[in-house]
């Protein structure tokens, strides 16, 4: 086995730094036309509501840019500001909430029971009430046991290091992993 040891940091870790604290970075200008491109992909999927297919067909057409590099920019800028998937389901669902609560409470103000007792149905079923209180998981209450097995010279080494009470972690007698350093060029970006 190998070990990298990376003595500065990739486009994406920069950038991503760059959003964080600008003076903190200065950026190449390849660097620059990514964080445009990130941020346009980010604006496209969320004001004008287009899916990844179209922020990627929109990448390539406008930026003249290859598909894997659309996709490549696409996924960095969903890392850096947020997945839209997640928190636009999230969204929608507290907006049917707060809809059926309404619904309820004008059915209630109208004398409607039918239409009341169905808006609560539609909310309770939206709010998971039920599944939240009654999912358990046994396996997340019940005690585990492991049995891990090692070679033979391993147990006589901790049997030979526990004779002493306790365990010197300093002074292990431990073979070091090679490894190399690894220089990026501006070119490895890409």
């Amino acid at each position: 086995m190998e070990l990298s040891k990376f003595k500065k940091d990739s486009s994406f870790q920069r950038i991503k730094a760059s959003y964080l604290d600008e003076s903190s970075v200065e950026l190449t200008e390849r660097e620059a036309e990514k964080k445009k491109r990130m941020s346009h992909a980010w604006s496209l999927r969320l004001n004008n509501k287009y899916s990844t297919y179209q922020v990627i067909q929109i990448l390539m057409r406008d930026h003249g840019i290859s598909q894997a590099s659309a996709y490549r920019e696409y996924n960095m800028s969903m890392q850096i500001f947020g997945e839209l998937e997640a928190t636009t389901l999230a969204a929608e669902r507290q907006i049917l909430k707060e809809a059926f609560w309404n619904e309820y409470q004008k059915a209630v103000k109208a004398g409607n029971g039918d239409l009341a007792v169905k808006a609560l149905k539609e909310y309770k079923e939206i709010s998971n009430i039920d599944k939240n209180e009654n999912e358990i998981d046994p396996n997340k209450i019940q005690a585990h046991e492991y049995n891990i097995r090692m070679p033979r010279r391993i147990y006589k080494m901790m049997d030979k290091e526990f004779a002493y009470g306790v365990v010197d972690f300093n002074n292990l007698e431990i073979e070091d992993a090679e490894f190399r350093e690894v220089e990026e060029t501006e070119d490895d970006d890409e």
